[in-house]
């Protein structure tokens, strides 16, 4: 299988989420003044941008079985979103594992798609105000990048996926590469095709003047004709008048035998 970041599966709730209200790494409340029960952070926060019908969706993201198995707080998250949603590679849980009101989503690596393995049962809750300030306070500043908690998480994003693109231009160049040679190849056989075909041209009208290949053009024939013909020790002409000659020869044979059987034909009348 091929291996998967939580990068890969955030870039896909980012496009899933496109006419929502989309972060990631979003806190329940301020780092330095915590709420009570502790700071917590969703790897992915979505808020549909509705004031009769709202819904915030949380994500947890995880890309291994230990990971998942070792969270012992997942379940605090729910008393800030309406539905609550684990995001995993494809089969690296099942929905049998999690409670009822609990979603599953699989990632496609290959695709980059996501697809819903389970909904989440909507729960209502009170507003999640620390959350609110969260993204007002932290989230909306122009300076900041608002996929990214900080610019070092950017940083450490952005150089693995100029790593993986590199690759991939890599690979892509290497091909178009490869494959421009054959066609410089190619191209460089054929420059001199029309020079040859035009030469050809002028071979049968040659041939054709001197009796091969007169009254028909097919390969197998003319190329035989070719070679008696080249092969001859007399002159074609010689030859032709050989063939008439012969042809007469028999058409006067044919002539005697008719007349011979017409005299036979009287004598046997009379």
């Amino acid at each position: 299988m091929e291996k998967v970041t939580s990068f890969d599966i955030k870039k896909a709730l980012t496009y899933y989420h496109q006419k929502d209200f989309f972060i990631t790494e979003c806190k329940n409340g301020s780092t330095y003044f915590p709420p009570d029960q502790g700071l917590l952070k969703f790897d992915g926060l979505a808020i549909k941008r509705s004031y009769t019908g709202p819904c915030i969706t949380g994500y947890e993201i995880k890309i291994s079985r230990s990971d998942f198995l070792q969270d012992a707080k997942w379940h605090l998250y729910l008393q800030y979103c309406n539905e609550f949603y684990f995001v995993v590679p494809a089969s690296l849980i099942t929905k049998e594992e999690l409670p009822d009101n609990v979603g599953l989503i699989y990632f496609n690596p290959e695709t980059g798609a996501l697809r819903k393995k389970k909904k989440a049962l909507y729960r209502k809750i009170e507003e999640p105000v620390g959350v609110y300030k969260y993204i007002i306070f932290s989230r909306l500043e122009q300076e900041r990048l608002p996929f990214y908690e900080d610019r070092a998480e950017y940083a450490r994003d952005y150089l693995a996926d100029k790593r993986e693109k590199r690759k991939l231009g890599y690979d892509f160049g290497t091909k178009v590469t490869k494959d421009l040679m054959d066609a410089q190849h190619r191209l460089k056989m054929l420059e001199h095709t029309e020079d040859q075909v035009k030469l050809l041209e002028d071979i049968k009208k040659v041939m054709q003047k001197h009796d091969v290949g007169r009254f028909y053009w097919k390969d197998n024939d003319v190329l035989k004709d070719l070679d008696e013909a080249l092969r001859s020790n007399y002159p074609k002409d010689l030859d032709m008048v050989k063939r008439n000659l012969e042809t007469a020869l028999n058409q006067l044979k044919s002539i005697e035998q008719e007349c011979s059987g017409k005299t036979n034909d009287t004598e046997t009348e009379a």
